[in-house]
């Protein structure tokens, strides 16, 4: 799973974020995707977090895409605008992505390797 300290330049790009006024906040946002999506995920299994298969990189997608929304509206509040005027808090694809990941996380065996 990327670092936010070892990987900031590669989030800021998947973020769109060509300067560095806001490094900060964008740390901050990362972390708490991270946060939030091991809380929402689970916290027993570590090496869950540490693969380096095609998990990572439903992960690390995640974890974007929530940082992202963290970054952009900096608020506590949920957009209530949209074309159905329905509430949302995140968009399907982070929703979805979670989803996957808690399967797999529920199926994951802490230190057994699959050979990938």
């Amino acid at each position: 799973m990327l670092n936010v300290n070892d990987d900031l330049e590669e989030i800021k790009i998947s973020m769109k974020i060509d300067t560095d006024d806001d490094d900060v906040d964008v740390k901050r946002a990362f972390n708490t995707a991270v946060a939030s999506m091991k809380g929402a995920i689970g916290r027993d299994k570590p090496s869950f977090y540490t693969q380096n298969d095609e998990i990572n990189d439903l992960l690390n997608t995640a974890a974007i895409m929530l940082a992202d929304h963290f970054y952009k509206t900096r608020s506590a509040t949920i957009e209530s605008g949209n074309v159905n005027g329905t509430l949302r808090e995140y968009d399907l694809g982070y929703t979805s992505l979670l989803l996957l990941l808690k399967a797999e996380y529920k199926v994951f065996e802490e230190g057994v390797s699959d050979g990938a």
